[in-house]
């Protein structure tokens, strides 16, 4: 018995798709990554996973996977707010670049504080609330938080080399919240 066109062309799409889909995991240019943190909530809450594309590429506003500067066997997720040739500052939790105030609807601040820039504050209250200006150097990027009152990030170990970008998530899962884009 013969089979009809269109059955056998969604076969062969079907097919081919899927090739393509387990050939892309196995060549490792898709993986996924776990968010164990509340530092980028609510863009991506603690517990949420990642499923982050292989790319080197980073602009002012994505959010990436890079490897952390002072353990390079571990992962982070944080949103680029400064670029190489950028001077970032924060003024009472409010970002500017460039001399810029810049609009972060995605941030939060869970502490009304904030804390003055005094030298003899311990961290993070000392560079949480005021910071910088700070001169993004070549090949590298300056990247926060979402949730910046409860972020470890670049205001306390600087900024990351470009080359540790591992990608950006396309998509994020949870079992609380469903599925979603970044």
């Amino acid at each position: 018995m013969k089979r009809p066109l269109g059955q056998t062309l969604l076969i062969v799409i079907t097919v081919t798709l899927g090739a393509a889909l387990m050939l892309i995991v196995l060549t490792g240019t898709v993986k996924t990554y776990n968010m164990p943190t509340n530092s980028m909530a609510p863009s991506v809450p603690a517990g949420s996973h990642m499923v982050v594309v292989r790319s080197s590429r980073a602009n002012r506003g994505d959010v990436v996977v890079f490897r952390y500067p002072l353990h390079p066997e571990v992962t982070m997720c944080k949103r680029v707010v400064g670029v190489e040739g950028d001077t970032v500052e924060i003024r009472a939790k409010t970002l500017l670049v460039n001399g810029r105030t810049v609009a972060e609807p995605y941030v939060i601040h869970d502490d009304d504080v904030i804390y003055p820039k005094q030298p003899l504050l311990p961290e993070p209250y000392r560079s949480r609330d005021n910071f910088g200006p700070y001169p993004v150097e070549p090949g590298h990027l300056f990247v926060l938080g979402d949730n910046r009152d409860q972020s470890a990030d670049s205001r306390y170990w600087g900024t990351i080399a470009r080359h540790s970008v591992i990608g950006h998530p396309i998509l994020i899962y949870s079992t609380k919240r469903g599925v979603w884009r970044p």
